[in-house]
């Protein structure tokens, strides 16, 4: 086979998934056995939200003895996930046979593959009792603790969080991430009073979004000085929730040599978890001053004359970002809505959907790289923010905008198996939730009827009530 012109894997990291596929497409014309090749258009389709031609890709592969260790679980990865999509979760059984290797293995974290897949397609009670299992071999195994904790907490129990801890503990780093940091300075409960500590960006932009709340609580508990290792470009809303400075990854070696401690964004829960404090409210960020903010806020306002102008991101161009991503035809009843005025935050895959399929007429789009300073002085204007679990829901709650967030049935562990009352954002938050899985038809409906009460009670900015 001739040298492709492009990597597709490249392309589907940066999220040009048409652009991989039809690479990809021709390339498997000609050679039809090229597994690498056909895991990538797989992933390519998934990530599209075409989850049927997905699935059968994934079937196709998992017939094929040949495969190694890594791509079986790669495809049960991605078969797991657009199963959950399609509402057809026991397509995924007859092969968890291909991971019996795994169940004789002396190491914990390859013992808790076969359960991390019934997880995903959503068997939660049936994974928990299997992770329960495992740590009662291998006692204390950080990794078998983490995982089981976010099962516990997916189901709704609370007291999974101090097991999910153990994601950002000295022993999970000394056993999977050996070297990373100066393991011995990752803060695990220690004394603050006086301390340096340094918080190195870890997950998504709406990860940090969501964990700085916990800010507040490590300035309580006598963290003298905290920095945040983080994009520049989210670096004032980080400052207004309580950090000192904001510096570049280039400089974190620095960072960690004169801090005393260092944490990620998820060891932050820490700070409330036995700190024995409260998190702040929502609207522990403020939005910073901007003038393409105030640009976008006078079109918006002009256009909506007179609608609640509501903020809308519904696709995640992130791994694994088709379990919770809407397709767009779902949504079709959202914006056909004549009543609500639509800020489209989406970036990327989806935002290129929504301008193919014409729908981006009476709506105003932010800039597709809008640097998320500016997107918090927007959100911040908008009086209401509709988005799948990604950074402008959580973005939304941190600046105590009302929100709505779109939910499929299978929810990450965060939101504790919320269904109406917003654990995370409980001053401003709504999760929509699916009412069976893969039925976005009826998160829509359900979205639609919260849309109704919203528009009924809304009253105009600068109104005789002041209310927005």
């Amino acid at each position: 086979m001739s040298e492709m012109p492009t990597d597709p894997v490249a392309l589907i990291k940066k999220g040009e998934f048409e652009a991989a596929e039809a690479i990809l497409e021709p390339a498997l014309r000609a050679d039809p056995n090229a597994r690498a090749l056909r895991i990538a258009y797989a992933e390519s389709l998934a990530m599209q939200l075409q989850f049927d031609r997905a699935i059968e890709q994934c079937l196709r592969l998992l017939r094929n003895p040949a495969l190694s260790l890594f791509e079986r679980i790669t495809i049960l990865e991605q078969l797991a996930s657009c199963a959950t999509q399609v509402n057809d979760p026991a397509i995924v059984r007859p092969f968890l046979t291909l991971l019996d290797e795994l169940t004789r293995s002396p190491y914990a974290s390859d013992r808790c593959w076969p359960p991390r897949i019934l997880r995903q397609a959503g068997y939660l009670d049936e994974a928990r009792a299997a992770f329960a299992a495992i740590l009662r071999e291998f006692p204390g195994d950080p990794f078998a603790s983490f995982i089981l904790g976010e099962v516990m907490m997916e189901l709704g129990d609370p007291a999974g969080l101090p097991l999910s801890l153990s994601y950002s503990s000295r022993a999970l780093a000394r056993a999977h991430q050996p070297g990373v940091q100066p393991i011995e300075k990752l803060w695990e409960d220690e004394p603050l009073d006086g301390k340096a500590v340094a918080v190195l960006s870890w997950g998504g932009h709406g990860d940090f979004f969501q964990l700085a709340g916990h800010v507040a609580q490590l300035k309580r508990l006598g963290a003298r000085h905290l920095t945040a290792v983080a994009m520049a470009r989210y670096g004032k809303l980080l400052m207004s929730a309580g950090f000192d400075e904001v510096v570049p990854a280039v400089e974190i070696d620095a960072i960690i040599a004169r801090s005393d401690h260092w944490t990620t964004t998820f060891g932050l829960m820490r700070a409330d978890f036995n700190g024995g404090g409260a998190r702040k409210p929502s609207g522990y960020m403020s939005p910073p001053p901007s003038a393409i903010a105030d640009g976008l806020t006078a079109r918006m306002r002009a256009k909506a004359a007179g609608r609640p102008c509501l903020g809308l991101y519904w696709h995640s161009d992130q791994h694994q970002g088709q379990m919770k991503s809407v397709p767009l035809a779902r949504l079709v009843p959202l914006l056909a809505r004549r009543d609500v005025h639509w800020v489209i935050l989406q970036r990327g895959f989806g935002l290129r959907r929504l301008i193919e399929a014409g729908l981006d007429g009476d709506v105003t789009i932010a800039d597709d790289d809008l640097p998320f300073d500016d997107a918090g002085a927007l959100v911040a204007r908008l009086d209401g923010m509709v988005s799948i679990c990604a950074w402008p829901f959580h973005l939304a709650g941190a600046l105590g905008t009302r929100a709505w967030l779109l939910a499929g049935r299978a929810l990450a562990a965060r939101h504790l198996n919320s269904d109406g009352h917003s654990h995370l954002y409980p001053d401003c938050a709504t999760v929509v939730r699916q009412p069976t899985m893969g039925d976005w038809p009826g998160v829509v409906a359900r979205m639609n009827r919260e849309l109704d009460a919203f528009v009924a009670g809304f009253a105009p900015p600068n109104s005789d009530t002041g209310d927005g």
